[in-house]
């Protein structure tokens, strides 16, 4: 393999794991919102919680269009530091309702999209301080290859939505939702 073909898979790589951590911290901020409108349509002691689940979705949400619009993550540190305690939060809102006998799936959602985002941006910023001496998915010389890097969305979009959906249709707007079968006009009307 020619250095050039080693250097353009690198590139694929950052730019596929980049594309794969901004759609798990977008997955991660919708249900992240999905949670707080839990917390806060409930009018309970813990509005206060929906407030800030709702500054940290909407957070996620904006770091990771950001992300995707430079093309490597933006707000790395400050967003890892809100990752790792994300990750406690969701852990022990589990483990509290595991002791009462509830599996809140909106949480468990959240947590797994987190814990995507977390690793992959570890990974991102080992990699390439590793290679390139810097701190950025952008270092690499050679551009991605175009058609992995579609497999590569394509497989990252299915694998957070697979994790987002259950997450969002956990929450309290989820379990309102009409059916999609509900959506189309009832066949018997007089016009």
């Amino acid at each position: 393999m020619s250095a050039q073909a080693a250097t353009s898979v690198g590139a694929t790589a950052g730019a596929s794991v980049t594309l794969f951590s901004c759609f798990a911290g977008m997955g991660a901020g919708l249900v992240e919102l999905s949670i707080a409108s839990s917390y806060i349509s409930s009018r309970g002691s813990l509005m206060w919680a929906g407030g800030i689940f709702a500054v940290w979705g909407l957070a996620l949400l904006a770091s990771s269009i950001a992300s995707l619009q430079r093309g490597r993550l933006r707000f790395r540190k400050p967003t890892t530091i809100g990752l790792f305690v994300a990750v406690l939060v969701h852990v022990a809102v589990l483990v509290a309702g595991i002791a009462q006998g509830v599996l809140d799936g909106g949480h468990l959602a959240a947590l797994f999209l987190v814990l995507m985002a977390l690793g992959s941006s570890a990974w991102l910023a080992r990699r390439f301080r590793d290679d390139a001496g810097g701190d950025d998915a952008g270092g690499a010389a050679a551009p991605p290859r175009t058609g992995a890097l579609l497999a590569a969305a394509f497989a990252a979009a299915v694998v957070v939505a697979a994790v987002t959906t259950p997450g969002l249709a956990a929450s309290v707007a989820g379990q309102h939702a009409v059916p999609h079968g509900g959506h189309s006009l009832p066949s018997g009307h007089n016009h």
